[in-house]
């Protein structure tokens, strides 16, 4: 049998043969060690993905009828909060109150905590309840951030509700919308503020008069108990910053008069005797209102001077002296026109002017206002944040400048809390104030300033 010789392969064929199986092997190994080197890269990022801070909430009922208590708290280590709110089936209410935690929430987590701290950032949001007798309640929140031992901010601010209607007070309900009565109550507020013996050392007493003024955005922030207002005042406003926040308690019975009658309190009878506000117009006087301070102060007695801008820049010296003796004063106006009758720049400037002028010579404002002539009405109330004094025993002393006629007009008409008008501008008034003043300290009268009555 013959066997045909078969043909040898080209040597190129075989060279290029072996060089694709090493690329294919080559390929495989490197997608191997891509896959290896993914897997193993892929395992430390699992391990270090960080988990979500958890937030626990919580809510359980509270000792009040409608009311639950709401916990926030967080386990996050850089920025822990725990935070309590009330939370009530209304919700406006409740939105309200969220809204006021949210800020906080969002002020908190953009601080920075301080890098030589110890102790880590923190935010604290508690509240009490404050219940009234007509079924109100007053949330008191307290919120602390504390950003290191020593650095801290904390603020108090209250809401209301009524529970049976989802209601809130205001202070507009408190005095019936009265903007007179709310003038009062900012008196007795300010008063409380200069007098409490706990703000002593650290009372801000330049700072005082403007976040009491009788402007309504200026008293919202309260409590209402049976017996009290409470008044809270943000750390820095009436005292010193490093206090904390000022808390003024002052009781509804000093308060009584200017309230709605549904929170009114019963007042006991007290026997502090009859009371009548002397208070003189249209000076100051460097001859009369000189003798009438003489007068005055040998009685041991206090009055209220409403006092001309134009005459205490033109006798400054007189002014200081009545400031000086104790006497209350009042803004007057600066000429003495009926502002009734006045365009409302001639208005402001009348009355302006002289709140001006009485600050810039005395060193403290004048605490109430009369209108020339007694003409008031909506527009000249609204010029003032001062109470409007009146008055219900006119002497007429400028038409008759008759001492004994004088005499005569007090004993037929003053009674207990009169207010009586007189001029520090005639000598037959300075002539006549004796008389008068023996003659009701014989029936057994008090003399003070018409702030310091119960109801002027």
């Amino acid at each position: 049998m013959k066997f045909k010789k078969r043909k040898r392969r080209s040597l190129w064929i075989d060279v290029a043969f072996s060089s694709a199986i090493m690329a294919m092997t080559a390929i495989a190994l490197l997608l191997i060690f891509n896959t290896s080197d993914r897997s193993t890269n892929a395992s430390p990022n699992k391990s270090k993905k960080e988990t979500k801070p958890e937030i626990l909430v919580d809510s359980s009922d509270s000792n009040f009828p409608g009311v639950k208590i709401v916990t926030e708290t967080t386990n996050d280590p850089n920025n822990p909060f725990a935070i309590q709110y009330p939370q009530t089936e209304f919700t406006d209410f409740n939105d309200e109150i969220l809204e006021y935690i949210d800020q906080w929430k969002t002020r908190y987590l953009k601080s920075d905590s301080d890098k030589n701290s110890t102790t880590p950032k923190e935010l604290n949001i508690s509240f009490e309840t404050v219940q009234h007798k007509s079924g109100n309640y007053s949330f008191v929140m307290l919120t602390t951030i504390s950003t290191s031992e020593s650095d801290s901010q904390t603020e108090i601010r209250t809401f209301h509700i009524q529970p049976e209607t989802g209601k809130g007070i205001k202070m507009t309900d408190l005095v019936g919308g009265d903007v007179e009565k709310l003038k009062r109550i900012a008196k007795v507020v300010r008063d409380h503020i200069y007098q409490n013996p706990e703000f002593k050392d650290i009372l801000l007493a330049e700072n005082v008069w403007t976040p009491t003024e009788p402007l309504w955005k200026n008293y919202r922030n309260f409590s209402l108990t049976d017996d009290k207002i409470i008044f809270y005042y943000d750390a820095g406003v009436v005292t010193e910053e490093s206090a904390g926040p000022a808390i003024v308690e002052v009781p509804l019975e000093k308060l009584n008069p200017f309230l709605a009658e549904e929170y009114q309190v019963e007042v006991a009878e007290k026997s502090e005797g009859k009371k009548v506000a002397l208070t003189f117009d249209d000076g100051p006087d460097p001859k009369s209102t000189v003798r009438i301070l003489e007068t005055l102060k040998k009685y041991d007695a206090k009055a209220t001077f409403f006092m001309l801008g134009s005459r205490v820049e033109y006798y400054p010296e007189i002014a200081q002296q009545v400031a000086e003796a104790g006497h209350e004063l009042g803004n007057h106006s600066w000429n003495h026109p009926s502002l009734t009758k006045v365009p409302d720049k001639k208005l402001y400037d009348e009355v302006q002017g002289t709140t001006d002028i009485i600050q810039e010579v005395i060193g403290q404002p004048a605490t109430v206002f009369r209108p020339p002539y007694g003409a008031v009405d909506d527009r000249v109330r609204a010029i003032t944040n001062l109470p409007v004094v009146m008055w219900d025993v006119d002497t007429l002393d400028w038409k008759h400048h008759n001492p004994q006629k004088l005499l005569a007009i007090v004993k037929a008409h003053t009674r207990d809390g009169s207010i009586i008008l007189m001029h520090d501008i005639h000598k037959a008034t300075a002539d006549g104030l004796e008389s008068v003043m023996a003659y009701l300290q014989s029936q057994g009268y008090s003399f003070v300033t018409v702030s310091e009555l119960e109801n002027y």
